[in-house]
């Protein structure tokens, strides 16, 4: 492994994984442009100086890195990813694969001529609950899904490292949206429960503080050909957890004191079917989300199949979260995958400065995203 930047997920999620498990990985490099984070990393790695580098490239080039891990902030990472594919190297990326469409087509394009793997992470698939329920609606257990509706609207809005921009993910350029980019694993945890693609798109965004560059909150509704989500995101201390209807019952997903997932545990699984209602124990003592995810990233490279959340996916998850951006802008449903010559398809966020948003618009009274 060469990981490549230094901050609180990689050391925190990533390093700590590889470190746990000595027989399926070994980082050999890192890199980060900021000196007391490479320390920082270097030290919890345990490499030598001379493994370490300010420059992502150093670690590409090193001929014993088999896997680049990136996690950069997310609009730095297409000239990582595609480096990495032209070096015959496997990429693991962090979530949102990029920050502008275009540019996350351009990765899993390269990666994929290349015959090299890229993988997102998208980890939430791997929390308990969420994988259980998943299991449960596979099986039939509230009939057909009719509809999901994901409430995290107690996100907390925790900074960036202080060596960095710890309010990067507040900035339209860096981060590519506000809270709903910071958590679009909403995103494909409400396509997966309900077990269609997601085809439309439409939505809500507002910001808290006057002048706010992002949102702070997001009203999303995805539709697919037979069934839709309903996912609420916000920074604050709204509602949390997941509720599932469907033909023959309804499945309850809760979080202590009715909050937010992951910032509170998980609380309990209640189904709601033709026997009554009763409390579905979900398996305990599983590797954590993140080491779950490594683990089958490494199954992936080691027999030559796709991991669980392979480029693709990273690309339409990426499409659905700037789709909801548009459908605000315009106050329209948006259908996916977005036109190529679609002005958010090509610059993301910035793109809505290219649209005729009309006058009532959220985002043109707000200025979001440096819209006028």
């Amino acid at each position: 492994m060469g990981l490549i930047g230094c901050g609180n997920m990689a050391l925190n999620d990533h390093a700590r994984t590889y470190l746990a498990h000595p027989e399926r990985f070994r980082v050999v490099a890192a890199a980060d442009p900021t000196p007391e984070r490479l320390a920082l990393g270097r030290e919890m790695l345990g490499l030598l100086a001379v493994d370490v580098y300010a420059d992502a490239a150093a670690v590409v080039a090193r001929p014993d890195v088999e896997v680049v891990d990136v996690c950069t902030p997310q609009h730095t990472r297409r000239d990582i990813v595609e480096a990495a594919a032209a070096a015959g190297k496997h990429v693991l990326c962090e979530k949102p694969l990029a920050t502008v469409p275009a540019d996350a087509a351009a990765m899993v394009a390269a990666t994929r001529a290349a015959g090299v793997l890229l993988g997102v992470v998208h980890n939430y698939y791997f929390f308990p609950e969420i994988a259980a329920a998943l299991q449960l609606l596979r099986d039939g257990a509230i009939g057909q899904v009719e509809v999901a509706i994901l409430n995290y609207l107690g996100v907390i809005d925790l900074p960036g490292n202080a060596a960095y921009r710890p309010t990067w993910r507040h900035e339209a350029a860096l981060a590519g949206g506000g809270v709903l980019m910071d958590m679009l694993h909403v995103v494909y945890v409400a396509e997966a429960l309900l077990g269609r693609t997601i085809e439309r798109v439409s939505g809500y965004v507002d910001a808290r503080d006057p002048g706010a560059p992002v949102e702070s909150l997001a009203l999303c509704r995805f539709e697919t050909e037979r069934n839709a989500a309903l996912v609420n995101v916000g920074w604050g201390v709204g509602p949390g957890g997941i509720e599932v209807s469907g033909s023959a019952g309804r499945l309850a997903l809760g979080y202590r004191d009715g909050a937010t997932s992951p910032f509170v545990p998980f609380e309990e699984m209640v189904l709601h079917d033709t026997v009554g209602r009763r409390r579905i124990s979900v398996p305990a003592g599983a590797p954590d989300p993140f080491t779950a995810l490594a683990l089958d990233f490494a199954d992936a490279v080691v027999h030559g199949r796709d991991p669980i959340a392979p480029g693709e996916q990273g690309l339409h998850t990426l499409e659905a979260t700037l789709a909801v951006y548009e459908s605000c802008a315009l106050g329209r449903t948006v259908t996916l995958p977005l036109d190529h010559g679609d002005p958010v398809y090509r610059l993301g966020v910035a793109g809505v400065n290219e649209l005729e948003l009309p006058d009532w618009s959220p985002v043109r009274r707000h200025r979001l995203f440096g819209a006028g």
